[in-house]
Order: C-alpha cells, then structure tokens, then sequence
C-alpha cells in the first residue's frame, strides 16, 4: 500500500470510528450528578488523552504528536511538515450514595475531535469541537404536610454547551511561545422544577421550565517557556489566563399546572405564565493557572499543575450560584522503556497521576472537593516508526470521587475510560526519488 493511501485510509478510519461511538453516545445522558444543577453543570477538563493519563495535566504539555488546547502556546511545537489529527470518546460509570441507598448509571458522550497544522515557521494553528460542561440530574424530595399528605418536589436537569474554537500559537523567541485560543460557546440547559401532591386529587401539580440557551465568543490565552537544562534534559514552564465574559444568552420561562402524568407525559390544565426569549448575560469568571514539565526527549516526562477558577463571581442573568472559587492541583509522569526497542511493549508509552480539588461547591456547610487517580497508555500502531509517524491508540482511566455522605448530602464514586486515535503523518513534505 502506497503512503498517500495509507494516511487517507488512517485518517477515514479514525472519522468513521469517531462518528460510529458518537452516535451511540449521543443517544444517552452524558452525565449524571446531582451537583450539575448549579452554575453552569459539571465542567469538562478539556484535554487530549495523553494527559488525561497525566493526571489532568497541561499547563506546561507541549509536543509535536498531540494537541493540548488547554495552552494554545503549545501549537508552536507543532514541526513545520506534519498533520495532527485527534478524536476521543468517554465512557462514564457513576455511583451514587447517600447513607441509605446507593445508584450506578453508564453513559457515554464524545470527548474531542481536534486537529493541528502549521501554517508559517512561527505560527502553528489548531481548531476542533469539544464539550465545555455537561448537566444531567434527577432528584426527588418528598415532604409530609399535615393537610395534603405527602408533597413531592422534583428537580430535574439536562443539557450542556459545547465549544468550537481556533487557536494559533506564535514562537517569539527560541525558548518563548505565546498563543490565544478563540472559542464559540453554544449549548442549552434545561431545568424543571415539579410540585407533586400524590396523596390528594383537590390540589393540581405544578412544573416550571427553565431553558437557558448561550451563544458566544471567548478568548483564552497561554505562554510556555521551553529550554534545556542539559544535553538530555528539558524544561518547560507553563501559564494560561481566562479573563471574565459575560457571553449573550436567551431564556424561556413556562409555568403550568396539570392533572396527573401517564407514561411521562403530563395532562396539562392550565398555563399560569410563559415569557420568552429573555434576553441577558451568562458570566465566565476570570481563571489562571500555571504549571510545569520536565522530560528526557521522549523517553520519560513529570508534569504539575495549579488552577484557579474565580466561581464566586459567576452570575446568570443577573443572579449569582451558590458557588465559591476553585482550585485545582495535579500531578503525573509518563514513561517509554525502550522506544528503539524491537519489542512493541517497549516502545508504548505508560502513564500515571492524580489531582486534587477543592470544589466551587459548598453546600449544608460541607466542601463538595473531589481527588482522582488515572492511569493509560499510548499504544504506537505498528509500522509508524518506520515512517517517523508517532500515530497511536490511546486509554486513559481515571478513578475518582466527588462529595459526602455527611449532613444528607451525595457522594459521587466515578470510573472513566477514555478511547482515541492520535494521528500524526507527514502531510506537507513531498518525497524525491532519484
């Protein structure tokens, strides 16, 4: 099989795979957890798949076979001849538990479908789709009233945005790279609040809807500084800034009472108020983070991190959440044994982290902060090497929890599994032959 063909066949092949798991994904939930119902839902730790093994490392992440959008500076180690291809899907498993009863629920939702070229010799680009936060809740609370009998509140929630951005990353000097991301935010999130009296049929039910659509452009930016500390070893630092936006949005509002529900369907009585199309903002608060990576070539790489997200100033439509500032703190290595080696296990790359959060929730005076451990790998295909192609599988699992069972609250277990493609060819470099 010619090269040419060869690429085109990789490169289909990983399109067809991305949209065969993307459907199945998309016909579920993408996310189950009570504490999306706040801010804008749980949000995304946008990364490639070889720093999710990383720990959710990325702030000093550069390297010329994958994207790390998390620092658009890193474009830059992008070579001048090659094409970057990403696609990646998450399969979610998470538990529930409160000090009563316990839930597990699967799902699965697309992770990222990204790509990376050069355009000058100090200018590389990317852009690509990616999900930005994910809302999926249900929960139900049931109060006993000495006149109506038992009274139901249900709160319900689903939906999410999404990003597409393009993002360009500029060389200044040898050792410094500076680079901007420009993101469009799109999405809607949809909550419903439901009033139930099943012990009585004198007293209609009531159910809100809330639909908050947004639609929007940001910018984040990112520098690295790059150097070698000796003849083996290298060093870079890493630092992003996400300053505050306050993106446009539109809301509809509908209130309605109705009889009874038979097979999900509501028997509506009457419509006590609807507006729509309320027009606002929703903010982004401003984020920094920093980090770096210290790598022997390929060979093995240790990478940290700290973030900071100012949540507390976050407000939808001139109303602020019950939310406080986070931080973020992570940590990971990779490892290649032998990458001349003719044994293929020797030359798939293993990875290894953790992280540590203190959460933007704070709730019956509880911190709902979370930890996470992940591990993957980076499985070269066969025949790469050969054509100085870094080309790979990718798996990347994280095992998590997020809350406590204290003072009535939920703890979340999760266990994650992340698949993709890498694809890095020669696209602009034309063979001679004599």
């Amino acid at each position: 099989m010619r090269i040419s063909s060869y690429k085109s066949l990789l490169f289909f092949l990983s399109i067809f795979i991305l949209i065969g798991l993307g459907d199945t994904a998309s016909a579920q939930t993408s996310i189950s957890s009570p504490y999306s119902a706040f801010g804008l839902g749980n949000l995304y730790q946008t990364n490639n798949i070889r720093y999710k093994g990383m720990g959710n490392t990325s702030l000093a992440g550069r390297d010329y076979f994958t994207i790390n959008v998390n620092n658009p500076a890193s474009y830059t180690a992008f070579d001048s001849t090659s094409f970057v291809f990403e696609a990646a899907v998450i399969g979610h498993s998470t538990t529930l538990r409160t000090n009563e009863l316990n839930e597990t629920i699967n799902s699965a939702t697309m992770s990222h479908l990204i790509f990376g070229f050069p355009v000058t010799n100090w200018w590389r680009s990317s852009f690509g789709l990616l999900p930005y936060s994910g809302v999926g809740y249900n929960v139900t609370d049931t109060k006993p009233n000495d006149n109506l009998g038992d009274v139901t509140y249900l709160f319900e929630g689903e939906g999410g945005l999404s990003r597409a951005y393009l993002g360009n990353g500029f060389k200044l000097t040898k050792f410094m790279s500076v680079g901007v991301n420009a993101s469009y935010l799109f999405g809607t999130i949809n909550r419903i609040q439901r009033v139930t009296f099943p012990d009585t049929t004198n007293v209609l039910n009531s159910r809100v809807d809330d639909a908050t659509s947004v639609s929007d452009i940001y910018l984040d930016f990112g520098v690295q500084f790059h150097m070698p500390i000796n003849e083996k070893l290298n060093l870079t630092i890493g630092a992003t800034y996400n300053p505050r936006y306050d993106l446009n949005a539109k809301k509809t509002y509908l209130s309605r009472t109705y009889v009874a529900s038979i097979n999900n369907v509501d028997i509506i009585q009457d419509t006590a108020l609807f507006i729509d199309n309320i027009k606002g903002t929703v903010s982004i608060p401003d984020a920094f983070g920093f980090g770096f990576n210290i790598s022997k070539e390929y060979d093995w790489s240790f990478a940290a991190d700290y973030k900071y997200n100012n949540w507390a100033d976050y407000e939808a439509f001139g109303l602020s959440d019950s939310l406080e500032s986070s931080h973020s703190f992570n940590g990971g290595l990779s490892l290649i044994p032998d990458r001349n080696s003719m044994s293929y296990f020797s030359r798939v790359e293993y990875r290894f982290g953790g992280y540590y959060q203190i959460s933007n929730l704070k709730l019956r005076n509880q911190p709902i902060n979370g930890f996470g451990i992940t591990f993957g790998t980076g499985l070269p295909l066969r025949g790469a090497n050969v054509r100085g192609s870094k080309s790979m599988f990718n798996i990347s699992f994280e095992y998590g929890r997020r809350g406590t069972i204290e003072k009535g609250l939920i703890r979340e277990d999760y266990f994650n599994i992340h698949l993709g493609i890498s694809v890095y060819e020669w696209w602009f470099f034309k063979r001679r032959y004599k």
